[in-house]
């Protein structure tokens, strides 16, 4: 009886976690520290790098290249800036 409560509990914990993200999504691109979206460029990346917006840097980094998360996370470790 208690299975359908765990998984409405869990699943409303996803959907509150994707709100949450878009909604920061909303607030960086808005501030004008994340470009709009589809428009990253590399030289965004080198300043989020330098800004010490790691995270960022590897977000926008994979938007450009599409490409993984393993993939970008060492080509931002890369960047010696």
């Amino acid at each position: 009886m208690a299975l359908p409560w765990i998984a409405g509990a869990l699943f409303g914990l996803l959907v509150a976690a994707f709100v949450i993200v878009s909604l920061r999504d909303v607030a960086y691109r808005r501030s004008g520290l994340l470009p709009a979206a589809g428009q990253a460029t590399t030289a965004d990346v080198e300043r989020l790098v330098r800004a010490g917006h790691r995270i960022l840097a590897i977000r926008c980094y994979r938007e450009i290249h599409h490409v993984g998360l393993a993939t970008a996370k060492k080509a931002i470790d890369d960047l010696h800036i």
